[in-house]
């Protein structure tokens, strides 16, 4: 990511200085939070930020292939205490092992809402279908689910979930935490 950024920033400060200035202010927002992983908690509202900023980056590398849509459903809890960098990491895996190994590209769906007195946050994108029969969801191994779904276990207990799965398609990533 920060490579093809690097690559495409003269020629987008030409095109378009303003966006060439909020992408590398999003840039060294990630930056920021990454540096920062372990040391406090943020909120719900910052994690979306977050995942918002992540995704218009790589909306500047892969333009029309990757389109972005939110749905959050009110009330959201948007100051609730999460651990840094939940819904990121599931984003970017939604680019890199779905929407940029399409050549069509596809749409990223981020909903949210509560019900029940469980937080609901899914990560859904198009994705090439696993391979052989007991392959796993994506070319990688995992470690950004489990360890987020590690992290929020430690925060929320046992019932925090992350849950992944494919079908017809498209991979969903699914966070849910208790709210209670």
């Amino acid at each position: 990511l920060v490579a093809c950024f690097v690559a495409r920033l003269p020629r987008l400060l030409r095109r378009d200085p303003a966006l060439a200035e909020r992408a590398v202010l999003d840039l060294s927002d990630l930056f920021r939070a990454a540096l920062g992983a372990g040391e406090d908690n943020s909120t719900l509202a910052a994690e979306c930020e977050l995942a918002a900023q992540y995704l218009s980056i790589e909306q500047l590398r892969l333009g029309e292939r990757l389109r972005v849509g939110w749905d959050k459903r009110e009330p959201l809890p948007w100051d609730l205490p999460l651990p840094r960098l939940v819904l990121q990491p599931l984003v970017e895996n939604a680019v890199l092992h779905g929407i940029s190994r399409l050549p069509e590209g596809g749409a990223v769906m981020v909903s949210l809402w509560s019900e029940a007195a469980t937080l609901h946050v899914r990560v859904r994108n198009p994705a090439p279908a696993p391979e052989g029969a007991h392959a796993s969801l994506h070319r990688g191994a995992g470690h950004a689910q489990r360890n987020i779904g590690h992290r929020l276990a430690w925060r929320f207990g046992a019932q925090a979930r992350v849950t992944t799965g494919w079908a017809d398609g498209y991979c969903s990533c699914e966070v849910t935490l208790p709210l209670a």
